[in-house]
């Protein structure tokens, strides 16, 4: 049965329940300079139209820690990504600052990158995201070597969750694009995606149906080659979109484990994470809250290596830190330790992802295979 507060929007609903404790704004720079969440719902939903700036709920990370350590369990974040949606259906919400990261997003799931491949008997896909393809692609053909030896028929989607469209709030475009995504599944049976990403598993989780779910780091582990013998000591960060997915964080933590790795956590880790700064898009309006939330994180760290199992954590953080990505300690320990490890950066990324499309198309024959455009047809959006 419905309550007051499950009809009350994500903005209505902190407007009346936020106790202005102020725990969240102690966390979290965006919050110092603007106000509590209380504070702001409620000249948002009194004065929407005469507040000046109507730019700054985009310069929230979306990154959930307001939630994780909220007495009261209120997710702020939603409140802000609300707005954001409000913003973008009233005609103001698309701003040019926004450009790179929407051509980012168009790239994934355009003809020339996207691809699929079910071949017979498919029933289970590896969803790799947009990063991993193209910045580190011979760690993606290894990985799904791996997966090909107990998942003999597994399947490969080279295309993008649209994420950034949902959290720029442009949610007619997500919509119909994750539907598009959604209907090639299932017209080619597929019940089961295996996500390397943390913000692939997110939406995922989150909006779509009938299929299964599941971090390719927790299905690693009924392989028995992830076991190494590596002498080192590192600390994780965990990503903001599995915030609250304590199996996936703790299946990285037996990896490392299994491959001889001493891990040392850090104060804000799993449901209390620091955004490595990246979040929600924020730093392409405030460049000093990405950079202050990078800081903290490296501050934390210390002298450690920081290991993430985000491809843009990675490379975020690994601006400032030592860092490395899990799939990279697995499959190549070696170079990672001894700091050899290559990663690709923007525009390269573009040229191997569509290398390693053309070569897995010579070498994966039968059964299904395409762009998305070749294997989509007329798709309601998402309701």
């Amino acid at each position: 049965m419905e309550t007051l507060d499950t009809l009350l929007s994500p903005i209505e609903s902190i407007a009346k329940d936020c106790v202005n404790c102020g725990i969240c704004v102690k966390e979290c720079a965006f919050l110092q300079e603007y106000g509590s969440p209380q504070k702001l719902a409620e000249s948002w939903l009194e004065r929407k139209d005469t507040i000046i700036n109507k730019e700054f709920p985009f310069e929230c990370s979306l990154c959930g820690l307001c939630h994780g350590v909220c007495p009261k369990e209120l997710d702020s974040s939603a409140m802000f990504l609300a707005m954001r949606q409000e913003l973008v259906n009233e005609g103001h919400g698309r701003l040019r600052q926004h450009k790179t990261i929407r051509a980012y997003e168009r790239r994934g799931s355009s003809s020339l990158l996207s691809w699929y491949y079910f071949p017979e008997n498919c029933h289970t896909v590896l969803f790799p995201g947009c990063a991993i393809p193209g910045s580190r692609p011979e760690t993606f053909s290894h990985l799904f070597e791996l997966l090909q030896e107990t998942i003999p028929d597994i399947g490969i989607v080279f295309d993008c969750c649209t994420k950034p469209s949902h959290d720029l709030g442009d949610m007619a475009h997500f919509k119909k694009m994750f539907a598009e995504l959604c209907s090639i599944l299932s017209k080619n049976s597929v019940t089961k995606v295996l996500v390397s990403c943390p913000n692939c598993h997110r939406i995922f989780k989150e909006y779509s149906t009938g299929i299964e779910v599941r971090t390719v780091y927790e299905e690693l582990l009924q392989s028995p080659k992830i076991r190494g013998g590596i002498q080192t000591e590192v600390t994780i960060h965990d990503p903001c979109g599995v915030r609250f997915v304590p199996e996936v964080q703790q299946s990285t933590r037996n990896i490392l484990q299994h491959q001889g790795i001493t891990i040392r956590e850090m104060e804000h880790s799993r449901e209390r994470t620091f955004c490595c700064g990246e979040g929600g898009s924020a730093g392409f309006i405030r460049p000093d809250f990405a950079r202050e939330w990078t800081q903290k994180r490296v501050t934390e760290a210390g002298s450690d290596p920081i290991i993430s199992y985000c491809a843009g954590c990675t490379h975020f953080l690994g601006e400032s830190a030592t860092t490395h990505h899990l799939l990279d300690l697995l499959f190549f320990p070696e170079a990672v330790v001894a700091g050899k490890q290559r990663v690709s950066k923007t525009p390269v990324i573009y040229w191997n992802r569509f290398r390693l499309k053309r070569a897995l198309q010579k070498k994966l024959q039968g059964g299904v295979s395409g762009s998305r455009q070749q294997l989509s047809g007329s798709v309601s959006s998402l309701t």
